[in-house]
């Protein structure tokens, strides 16, 4: 660990030495509270950062692998490029920060409050994020496959060309954010609550949706082929122009649902009440391969196997 650089005459050796024993007890040693400090690329792989308060720090290319910032208070820091991989921020509170590019590769965010982040092209991959509140942060074109968003409550955030591949947002409650030309195979968001959210154009193929909420979101242009819509809530939702073939979609209330231009080819488990209940036109092409528009007891909601 660096111990030449010096702030207020103290190393960075020392000033963790004695927020470690602030942490084992407070009346003890000194709380970790740096502002405005640059410690670009340094080593800090594995630092006890548990419960400081880091304001508008500089962390470029810093080595943080395994380090403990849980419950810590981050404001308007920037960790571009930093190797955050494994580093524990469960519980932290981060706002205004940049982790653009940053490599953080398993790292834990349960239960964090993060607010204005940007995680622009960063690499999440398995990371876990369960029960946090997420407010108008950008992942855009991040790495977020095999990511746990369980439970986690998202909002005004985007989520543009980023890789969800295998990602789990079980019952998370998302509104009003973007996953345009997102790449999510095989995504789970069953029994989710997704509020006008923005999917157009993305590649949904294999996503779990049973019992989901997606009313008032747009997927169209997106390919949801083999997607599980079994019981979901799917009323206004724009699926127009959407490859649709082989889903399912036992028991899904598509009251006003616009699938003029998609292909339903092969498409499982509708009745005549639900698909007349969408709207369909000479574009949409039906569960059994013929053109629309869907017309009542034609059949066509059944698809042809064979």
């Amino acid at each position: 660990m660096d111990t030449v650089i010096r702030i207020e005459g103290r190393s960075i050796s020392e000033i963790l030495r004695a927020h470690a024993q602030w942490n084992e007890q407070e009346s003890t040693g000194n709380r970790c509270i740096l502002d405005g400090v640059t410690l670009n690329g340094l080593h800090l792989e594995g630092a006890n950062l548990q419960r400081a308060i880091l304001r508008g720090m500089t962390f470029l290319d810093a080595e943080l692998a395994g380090a403990d910032l849980s419950r810590a208070m981050i404001t308007g820091g920037d960790f571009e490029r930093a190797n955050l991989s494994a580093a524990n921020l469960s519980g932290a509170q981060i706002s205004d920060a940049e982790f653009s590019y940053a490599w953080m590769v398993s790292a834990i965010l349960c239960d964090c409050k993060l607010l204005d982040a940007n995680f622009r092209r960063a690499t999440l991959r398995e990371g876990r994020f369960q029960g946090a509140r997420i407010a108008s942060c950008r992942f855009a074109g991040a790495n977020l496959n095999s990511t746990s968003f369980q439970h986690a409550r998202i909002g005004l955030c985007d989520f543009s060309d980023s890789d969800l591949c295998n990602s789990q947002f079980h019952r998370a409650h998302i509104q009003n954010s973007l996953f345009r030309s997102a790449n999510g195979l095989d995504a789970n968001f069953n029994n989710s609550r997704l509020r006008t959210c923005d999917f157009s154009k993305a590649d949904l193929s294999g996503a779990k949706f049973f019992q989901a909420d997606l009313t008032g979101c747009d997927v169209n242009r997106s390919v949801l082929n083999g997607a599980d819509f079994r019981e979901a809530l799917l009323s206004g939702v724009d699926f127009s122009r959407a490859m649709l073939r082989n889903v399912r979609l036992r028991g899904a209330k598509m009251f006003a649902a616009d699938m003029r231009g998609a292909d339903l080819t092969g498409a499982r488990e509708l009745t005549v009440l639900q698909f007349s209940q969408a709207r369909t036109d000479e574009r949409t092409t039906l569960p059994n391969g013929s053109r629309g528009p869907y017309r009542k007891y034609s059949g066509a909601e059944r698809p042809v196997f064979g």
